[in-house]
Parts: C-alpha cells; sequence; structure tokens
C-alpha cells in the first residue's frame, strides 16, 4: 500500500505544504532531506504534480539499490557493445524524464565518480550514452533526496561541494512523525481507511488502540506507522482494531537516554553555533528533543533546563520558530510526569 497524499494538519506539516507550493513554482533544482520513512518520494511527486510539468513522467531511482557501475549505465543509458552484456541501444532514466522530472533518492549514496559526470549533466543539459560519441540535450527537472547530512559528506571528501550547490537550490526539510505527534490519528485513520478499500472492509480503530498509536516515538516514521497498521489490520478478524493486535515496542519511548541532560547556556552553546553555521537544523532540533524528553514535553521547564531566565521564554520560542527549530512537545507528554 502506498501513501499518496500528506496527511495532517499539525504546524509542521502546513509549513512543509507551503515549501512544496513555493518548489512547484519554480524549476530548479530541489534538494529534500528527511529521515528514513518521513515520505520524501511523496513530496517529490507532490511538487512533480503542483508544477507545469505535471502529465509529464515522474522518473524516480533508488541509487542506494543500485550497484555502482549499473546506476551510470541505469541513469545515462548505453549504446550496443559498450559492456559485454549491451547487446542493443538503451537509452537512460534521464532520457526517459525528459520533459518531466527525475528524482534520485539517496543521492548520497552514489561514487564520486558518477557525481563528476551527474554535474556534467546538470550543467551541460545534456546527456551522452555509455559507449556513444552522441550528446543528446535534456529538458529534465531534478529532484534529489537523502537522509544524510551531505554538508559533513562535503567536509569528510565524500560528497562534491559543487554538486551539492547545484542540487541545493531549492532545500526542504521533511519533518519527523515525532515532531507532528498530533497527525498520528489522521494518518492512522487514512492508512486504514486505504486498507478497507482495497480489502472490502469497515474495520476502524478502537479508543485503546489510538491511544496507544500516540504513545509510540516511530524512529521509522511514518512508513513505520503504515507497517504497524497494516500488520495490525491483517491480524484483525472483526471489524474493531483493538490495542492488542499492535506490534509496538512496550517501552515507547524509553530508548532515549534516561540521565540528566542539561545545555549550558543555550544562547552561547547552541544558538550562536547554528546561527554561524557550526551545527545543522538537525542537531539544535536534537538538543530540543531531549530537553523535552527531560521535562515531559514543557517548554517552560526546558528553558530553565538550559539556563536561561524565564523572561528568555517568548525569545527562545521566537529563535525555534524563526530557524524551523521547533519540536512538538506533544510527543514527550507522556514520558515524564511533573
Amino acid at each position: 500500500m502506498t501513501n499518496t497524499t500528506l496527511v495532517g494538519q499539525s504546524e509542521a506539516i502546513e509549513s512543509l505544504r507551503t515549501r512544496i507550493l513555493a518548489a512547484s513554482r519554480t524549476m530548479s533544482s530541489v534538494l529534500i532531506q528527511g529521515e528514513t520513512g518521513t515520505g520524501k518520494e511523496l513530496v517529490a511527486r507532490t511538487i512533480h504534480e503542483q508544477c507545469v510539468r505535471q502529465g509529464k513522467r515522474f522518473v524516480p531511482i533508488d541509487c542506494g539499490a543500485l550497484p555502482e557501475d549499473l546506476v551510470e549505465s541505469e541513469l545515462f543509458g548505453y549504446r550496443r557493445g559498450a559492456f559485454t552484456t549491451a547487446v542493443a541501444d538503451k537509452p537512460g532514466l534521464f532520457e526517459e524524464a525528459d520533459r518531466g522530472t527525475l528524482f534520485l533518492d539517496e543521492i548520497a549514496n552514489t561514487s564520486m565518480r558518477f557525481q563528476v559526470k551527474f554535474l556534467r549533466v546538470l550543467q551541460d543539459k545534456q546527456v551522452r550514452r555509455l559507449g556513444d560519441v552522441v550528446d543528446r540535450k535534456l529538458d529534465v527537472r531534478i529532484i534529489a533526496a537523502t537522509n544524510c547530512d551531505l554538508r559533513r559528506m562535503v567536509r569528510t571528501g565524500r560528497f562534491r561541494q559543487d554538486l551539492l550547490y547545484r542540487l541545493n537550490v531549492f532545500a526542504i526539510e521533511v519533518p519527523p512523525l515525532r515532531e507532528r505527534h498530533g497527525d498520528i490519528p489522521l494518518l492512522a485513520r487514512h492508512v486504514l481507511a486505504s486498507l478497507n478499500a482495497d480489502n472490502g472492509a469497515e474495520r476502524r480503530f478502537s479508543p485503546g488502540a489510538l491511544e496507544k498509536l500516540q504513545s509510540y516515538g516511530y524512529p521509522g516514521n511514518v512508513r513505520e506507522l503504515q507497517n504497524v497498521i497494516e500488520s495490525a489490520f491483517y491480524s484483525t478478524d472483526g471489524d474493531v482494531i483493538d490495542s492488542e493486535v499492535l506490534d509496538l515496542p512496550a517501552d515507547t519511548f524509553a530508548a532515549e537516554p534516561s540521565e540528566t541532560f542539561v545545555v549550558d547556556n543555550f544562547w552561547d552553546s547552541v544558538a550562536r553555533p547554528y546561527t554561524s553555521r557550526l551545527i545543522t537544523r538537525d542537531q539544535v532540533r536534537d538538543v530540543i528533543r531531549r530537553g523535552l524528553i527531560e521535562t515531559g514535553g514543557s517548554y517552560r521547564k526546558v528553558v530553565r533546563l538550559f539556563n536561561l531566565p524565564e523572561t528568555d521564554y517568548k525569545r527562545f520560542m521566537d529563535f525555534l520558530r524563526r530557524h524551523r527549530c521547533n519540536v512538538d512537545f506533544r510527543a514527550y507528554r507522556r514520558q515524564k510526569k511533573d
């Protein structure tokens, strides 16, 4: 089962919809970043369906699922005789996506050699099949995605900086499910409705099942939620899905560190390094998340935990919203009692 709709009403998902709409108004390359299972391909498809290329081909490829030698032949194509098994000319995915969109998932898993060739395609807007001497003009919108920190990979020599600049013309970050915790009931019902339609059923969740679904942190994000619900659906004989059939870890968020977590003055140790680009937005969010875990989801207590006076609360929250570093506190309300 594939989710084809961005479901949710949280601030995080509304912000994502705004970014998608802005991306659909430009033909620039887009770099989508987010954890595994957050729905990066869904975001890419939505951009394609809302832009002027809608109706043209959307061609996805998972760069992490192909061996290095096959990535080039799949994307660039080849001429007969280019290698032993090349018995006929074959266009690559770049050509198949001409006038449409090519989605490169897990772009971080490509080799430096491929990155050089890919950069040349982006610069010249033409492609040459393996073993060929002819360049073919292309009109392709490139959307790439990764769950890795490409800037860190650039610093360690595993990703080309010039390619990152070419891809990162328009950046979109897909929020993890723990930052849009309030969307879980809507997502769960959406997934269940799709399963009901596919199987001619009319199953529903019990109140206890919905409560249990909301008690978990979902490190695998929306994909994990979908898998949990699908498993429960096929494990249920009647019309009501009860909490007992939901295969979720009993410790919910217990995988998080339990020791006391304290930050030495947030402005000096987190905000200033972030604005100086010494740490990433994801790292700031991780600090906030750990603070919410420690305080049971209370932002006001997080301010004190981060060694700030209570008068800094508004400034602190404004900083998080302005830099899109805020985390949905509701995901952590059940972890620790005040």
